[in-house]
């Protein structure tokens, strides 16, 4: 079956192409009109473009300057180094609201902080059970031991210092039904509602806090964020349900003490719908299910902070933010209070409340409209069909440019949506129908020009450039994918410690280096006739004298090969400018005889090259790790390949041979006389190693060194020369160099 998978494929596509282009596209206008009426939210892919969608507007729409209104009072990692680990003692939260509301003048005080449990560190239960037994009776003792007992009870104080004054606190909602300690009265309840209906489903469980806590509060709300399917935080429910009790988001509360709202009433559209919620006149824009976006500010920073810790010390002038509202908070990352967002990947929970109080006092906040599903559909239904029917397709330069332009009037117009009315409109669907039909229309004229080309191009398209297919067809030769035995030239090329570089870079940077390399590479093989065999992670291996014969297959083999190291330090200019490391690549070439054609399995096949020869390409490149130098050629590929200067490196027994080679290296055109001085004065050298003058070798390989560009090679075989010279060299030595590796 699979081996008629890939024709019946074809023969589909075949199909569909043919097709006329407006009934396919027409099918495609009404189906993401039925995506975008169900919803974008539904369908998993376009949800995840509209969150990548929504994220860019809203950081292009985000306010960059700090916001005096609004301070943080961040228990960070200094506070809990310098006033202990969290929980802190009552005692301490007692100070510091007195401190914020009495030294700062603070407007008001919030907590993003539950308090459900008793503070037990001033231990007041054993001093009233010592009192009980001591039975004190004179006026002294009983007062001394009333203010102990009053000391002690941090909770008391920390009551005292909320009560009557503008404080709020949080609250937390779960789907497990267990209750913490208590709830403050629900903003509203389902019985005034009047028989309309907000559809928020009941919270069974929650936590709340001390019942003396909550008492002293002015008031209080729930610090529970919205999590989209990305868990990224864009959404908070400005209301949350427990029984017939609807109870305000925590920066709901805080606007609406700070506006002296009496109350926070729901607020519907003539369909019954809930569009917003009323405090003291502050209409706060919600969805039917109560969500508000958060109209996140240029995060992190964009609220004055303080440490917890300064404050407590004051050493925070006390003019440094008279009249603000300051939200005490946790960033210190142990207290799990770090959350997704679009302009930031770790945000503390509270500046998600700042960020809301700041957008509820300073103006309306982004809503969805509830038309918005009526307007996404007209838009795209528009777009989509003036793509289908008044784009030329036929013209693909001029379609593209189209869709483009046709794609910036639909973004333009959603903006106008965005920064003009507040609302915000879906545009995901509508880009990704312009991209389908762009996609489609280009597909569907790939597919008809297909079909109207050559056999041949299915077979070597793959492998060498469409240029050299164009050639191959119009030239009346005949070319086949069966295996044949030819003398060709094959190269292979590889990254030298490419583990290091890799586990430099992140992988979406390591991929474009990688790209970006290969590209360049090939580009390089292809303009002097190569054809690409495969890449091989970082490898390349590539050939020549096939599927075209070609006489020259070894000097456009060597050619290629001295290019490729050529382009290296334009490469790395461009890479150090993007903060890429350099890359040093090794190069090997061999000719011979090998077997070329179509090889593989049933289940897949390439056109590529097999035999002794190719081996001997492969273990070439691994040897230039070895003699530090950047091509290795062998012996066939030198005597096919004249017209260079070259210089014999060394003899070599490789894993897999018996028989000795000689491995060379091709150092530049043949009319370079630095080059060929260059190879003169190795071939001396050589020489002498050769004939076992080892002492006289290695002053010449340790001149060579010194001058600096073949300082690697000169240096391996002055080593060489060292340990011959202090042990003769074994019977029958021929100065051919054993390597039993790979």
């Amino acid at each position: 079956m699979s081996g008629s998978s890939g024709p019946a494929k074809r023969r589909a596509s075949a199909a569909l192409a043919g097709a006329p282009r407006w009934t396919v596209g027409v099918a495609f206008v009404l189906l993401f009109a039925a995506l975008a009426w169900i919803g974008a939210a539904r369908v998993p892919v376009l949800a995840k473009l509209e969150a990548i969608a929504y994220d860019t507007r809203l950081s292009l729409a985000r306010e960059t300057g700090i916001d005096p209104k609004v301070v943080l009072v961040d228990i960070d990692e200094a506070s809990l180094a310098r006033i202990g680990r969290w929980p802190w003692s009552r005692d301490a939260l007692a100070r510091l609201t007195a401190i914020l509301l009495d030294r700062h003048g603070a407007r008001l005080v919030a907590f993003d902080v539950l308090f459900p449990e008793e503070d037990r560190s001033g231990n007041a239960a054993g001093l009233a059970a010592l009192a009980s037994r001591l039975r004190p009776d004179t006026p002294e003792s009983r007062s001394a031991l009333a203010e102990a007992l009053a000391a002690a009870d941090h909770d008391r104080r920390f009551a005292a210092a909320l009560a009557g004054r503008p404080t709020v606190l949080a609250c937390a909602f779960t789907a497990d039904p267990r209750t913490t300690g208590v709830l403050p009265p629900p903003a509203f309840t389902e019985a005034s509602l009047a028989g309309r209906r907000i559809p928020i489903a009941p919270e069974p469980g929650y936590t709340g806090n001390l019942a003396a806590l909550q008492r002293s509060a002015a008031a209080a709300g729930h610090l529970d964020p919205a999590f989209d399917a990305d868990g990224v935080v864009r959404r908070v429910p400005m209301l949350k349900r427990h029984g017939d009790g609807y109870y305000p988001a925590l920066s709901l509360a805080i606007a609406a003490l700070a506006v002296d709202a009496k109350a926070i009433l729901p607020m519907f559209d003539d369909q019954g719908d809930l569009v917003a919620l009323d405090a003291g006149g502050l209409a706060v824009p919600v969805s039917r299910d109560g969500l508000a976006l958060v109209p996140y500010r240029a995060a992190p920073g964009s609220h004055r902070a303080y440490s917890a810790a300064d404050v407590l010390e004051e050493r925070v002038a006390a003019d440094a933010f008279p009249g603000a509202i300051v939200l005490v908070g946790a960033s210190a990352k142990g207290l799990a209070d770090l959350r997704s967002t679009p302009l930031a990947p770790d945000l503390p929970g509270v500046e998600i409340h700042a960020s809301l109080v700041t957008g509820m006092l300073d103006g309306p906040l982004r809503r969805v409209p509830a038309g918005a599903r009526e307007i996404e559909a007209l838009i795209l239904a528009g777009a989509g069909l003036i793509a289908v029917f008044a784009i030329p397709w036929r013209r693909p330069l001029a379609g593209m440019a189209a869709v483009v332009l046709l794609a910036a009037i639909v973004v333009g117009a959603n903006l106008g949506f965005w920064f003009g009315q507040n609302a915000v409109v879906p545009l995901a669907p509508t880009l990704a129908l312009l991209a389908v039909l762009a996609v489609w229309n280009l597909f569907a004229g790939f597919v008809r020009q297909a079909r109207e080309t050559r056999v041949l191009a299915e077979m070597f398209g793959e492998y060498v450039p469409r240029e050299r297919v164009e050639q191959m067809s119009t030239s009346g030769e005949r070319f086949s994918l069966d295996s044949e035995s030819r003398e060709l030239s094959v190269l292979f090329c590889d990254i030298r410690d490419f583990t290091t570089v890799s586990e430099r870079l992140p992988p979406r940077e390591l991929s474009a280096l990688l790209n970006d390399y290969l590209s360049s590479m090939t580009s390089l093989i292809h303009e002097r006739r190569g054809t690409i065999d495969k890449y091989v992670g970082d490898a390349i291996m590539a050939f020549w004298g096939a599927p075209v014969a070609n006489a020259a297959h070894a000097t456009d083999a060597v050619a290629a090969a001295l290019a490729m190291q050529r382009a290296m330090p334009a490469l790395h200019a461009a890479y150090e400018a993007r903060g890429w490391p350099p890359l040093a690549t090794g190069i090997g070439v061999n000719t011979g005889a090998m077997s070329v054609g179509d090889m593989g399995s049933r289940f897949r096949k390439a056109y590529t090259v097999l035999g002794d020869a190719v081996n001997l390409a492969s273990r070439l490149e691994g040897l230039t790790k070895v003699y530090g130098v950047p091509i290795l050629c062998g012996e066939a590929t030198r005597a096919s390949a004249p017209g260079y200067v070259w210089r014999e490196v060394d003899r070599v027994r490789v894993k897999g041979r018996s028989q000795a080679v000689s491995v060379h290296e091709p150092l530049g055109a043949g009319d370079d006389a630095a080059a060929a001085a260059r190879a003169a004065r190795w071939a001396e050298a050589l020489a002498c190693y050769r004939d076992r003058r080892f002492d006289e070798a290695r002053a010449a390989f340790d001149a060579i060194a010194a001058e600096g560009t073949d300082r690697a090679i000169a240096s391996l075989f002055a080593a060489r020369c060292a340990t011959l010279a202090a042990g003769a060299p074994p019977p029958g030595w021929d100065g051919a160099w054993t390597y039993g590796e790979k």
